[in-house]
């Protein structure tokens, strides 16, 4: 037998959840008091949570919690379901312009809420584990946080693509009442693309 080519790729555990918190610069002493009250873990820049089996979960207030605490996104994976929250400044006009691109197909999609004084942009998907190992090699949970910092300035800045990205995949079967394509698109959203599978 000769083996012609090996795809490397990631491995889903399929009876766990791990939340991954991010945050871009340094916790203040206030916040990470209140992260240390809040969950018990010494605070620092990574916080990583990890729950094995059936019925063990985060606590469901602390992922909005967190991410007005200093935390900039949070990555999650549960059951080979990929989530991405992205912390930003409440901005009533970015806001008013993504809604045109939230979408939602069986959990996946653009999401938009308030917490606090932060605006939260969240994505659900699948991944395409082939194509994120290629993108971000050992680990997708610091992988997609790197890739989310880069869509973190590109939304401050104006460019929608990241969105536009996510609702061609998720959002995009009605061609006549779709929001216009992103155009160019940025680098971050031809990653985005790359990774989400849609089946």
């Amino acid at each position: 037998m000769r083996i012609l080519s090996i795809r490397r790729s990631y491995e889903a555990d399929h009876s766990s959840s791990s939340y991954e918190f991010f945050a871009f610069d340094q916790l203040t002493a206030p916040q990470r008091a209140t992260v240390r009250e809040l969950t018990g873990e010494s605070a620092r820049q990574h916080l990583r949570f990890h729950y094995q089996g059936e019925w063990r979960d985060i606590p469901s207030d602390w992922p909005g919690k967190l991410l007005t605490m200093g935390y900039d996104v949070l990555v999650s994976e549960s059951y080979d379901w990929w989530g991405v929250d992205l912390a930003l400044p409440q901005d009533l006009a970015l806001m008013e312009r993504l809604k045109p691109y939230l979408c939602e197909s069986d959990g996946r999609g653009l999401y938009v809420r308030v917490v606090g004084d932060r605006m939260i942009v969240s994505l659900g998907m699948h991944m395409d584990y082939s194509a994120a190992y290629g993108a971000f090699g050992e680990d997708p949970f610091e992988g997609l946080a790197d890739l989310f910092e880069r869509v973190r300035d590109e939304l401050l800045s104006g460019d929608l693509s990241a969105a536009w990205a996510t609702y061609q995949t998720y959002g995009g079967y009605d061609e006549d009442d779709g929001p216009e394509p992103a155009e160019p698109l940025s680098r971050s959203a031809s990653t985005l693309l790359s990774i989400m599978a849609n089946y």
